[in-house]
This record gives C-alpha cells, sequence and structure tokens, in this order.
C-alpha cells in the first residue's frame, strides 16, 4: 500500500489516529492527564507506542487535541437551545414560558450527557496545567451558551413581554434556574442523574420562576423598596 493511500482520509495513517484518539479520550475521560500513560493509549488503540508518537508528538498534545476536539462539539448544545426557542417568537407570555420549558428542558438534557459531565470534570481538574484549555472551554460552552440565550430574549424585551436591563443577567438566571442544581449534583455524583421525571420538573419550575420575575406584571407586583 502506498503512502499516499495510508495518508489518505479512511486509509491506514488515519484510522490508526482515529484509534489513538478514541482510546485516549476514554482514558483522560476516566483516569484524568496525570493518570493516563501512553502506554496505556498504544495499548486501549491497538497500536504500538511508537505509532502514537507519530502522531502525537508528546501526552500534551495527544491531550490539547481531544479537549480542542470535544469542546468544538458544544456547537450541538447551541443548536438544541436555538431550536427549542423556536424560528418565530412567541407571541403571549404564556407561549414564552412553553418556550422557556422547552430550552430548559433541552439544556438540561445536553449538559447532563456522561461525556460532557466527565469532560467538565477533567478540565476543571487540569485548569492550573492548562489554564487556556479551560478558558477556552467555557468561552465556547458555558458563557457562549448565555450570550445565545440573551441574544433569543432580546425580542421577547422588545415586545414588551419580558423586561430586563441587562439581558446578559438575565439569560444567567435562566441558565442557573434549569441546571444548577441538577449539574452540581451531577458532578459530585456522576451515578445520581435526574430521571426524566425530575428533568421535566425542574424545567417547568425554571420557566414559571424566570416569567414570574421578568415579566412587567410580576415586577409591578413587587413591593416598594423601603426607605
Amino acid at each position: 500500500m502506498s503512502t499516499a493511500t495510508q495518508g489518505a482520509p479512511g486509509g491506514r495513517t488515519a484510522q490508526k489516529r482515529e484509534a489513538i484518539l478514541a482510546a485516549a479520550t476514554t482514558l483522560f475521560l476516566r483516569n484524568g492527564f496525570r493518570g493516563t500513560s501512553m502506554d496505556e493509549v498504544a495499548a486501549a488503540a491497538s497500536v504500538s507506542k511508537q505509532t502514537v508518537y507519530k502522531q502525537f508528538v508528546d501526552k500534551e498534545a495527544l491531550f490539547r487535541e481531544i479537549v480542542g476536539a470535544v469542546t468544538g462539539r458544544s456547537d450541538a448544545v447551541i443548536d438544541i437551545i436555538a431550536a427549542a426557542f423556536g424560528a418565530a417568537p412567541a407571541v403571549t407570555v404564556d407561549e414564552l414560558e412553553d418556550r422557556l420549558r422547552a430550552v430548559a428542558r433541552g439544556y438540561l438534557d445536553a449538559v447532563l450527557h456522561v461525556q460532557v459531565l466527565s469532560l467538565r470534570r477533567l478540565i476543571i481538574a487540569e485548569a492550573d496545567r492548562f489554564p487556556d484549555l479551560a478558558r477556552r472551554y467555557y468561552e465556547q460552552a458555558p458563557a457562549r451558551g448565555i450570550e445565545v440565550i440573551a441574544a433569543q430574549l432580546r425580542p421577547y424585551v422588545e415586545a414588551g413581554l419580558l423586561h430586563a436591563d441587562d439581558l446578559r443577567g438575565a439569560a444567567a438566571h435562566f441558565a442557573y434556574l434549569a441546571l444548577a442544581p441538577a449539574q452540581d449534583r451531577a458532578m459530585f455524583l456522576p451515578a445520581d442523574l435526574p430521571d426524566d421525571h425530575e428533568r421535566d420538573r425542574r424545567a417547568a419550575e425554571a420557566a414559571v420562576a424566570f416569567v414570574a420575575a421578568y415579566a412587567p406584571a410580576a415586577r409591578q407586583r413587587q413591593r416598594p423598596a423601603v426607605r
């Protein structure tokens, strides 16, 4: 087989590279950076250690490749958020609440995915060693999600269905209402993921609480500050 064929997409070299990446992803997510050796990666990928080093100069380069690739998949979460909001804005507060319930449920399912949780734990554990990777993950995943929610909420503020002087702050409030309790528990208790019933309940509670806080009528019912 020619060198060109081996290096072509789907060739032996490409297949070995994919096997190395798949094996290393599993090992890094399970054992962390320091707990994974290149010998283990080679064995799990069924290739020689020399082959691993031909593809990646060292363990750090391999780790960076994997974290970068998985971080790039955050686009899927963004797509879920945008799709749940719908192509056209809701026209009533009740419709908006239904949309927000769907957004919260989709957001929960995406963030509570086993691999996403494992990656988050790994990046937090290695943040001191790889601060640039931690920043990249934060900017492309949590921070970007909040920015997308803020952009989706803007038409509702402009239409008067919601009142928010700080759109990004409002989006962050919604994200934490939807995610924080379940995500915090899942980060520390990997085997204790919420079932469908609990996810539905949390999504509904997040939507109701958010609309109650940011709908103009709710603001008018607030008591004036004591002077």
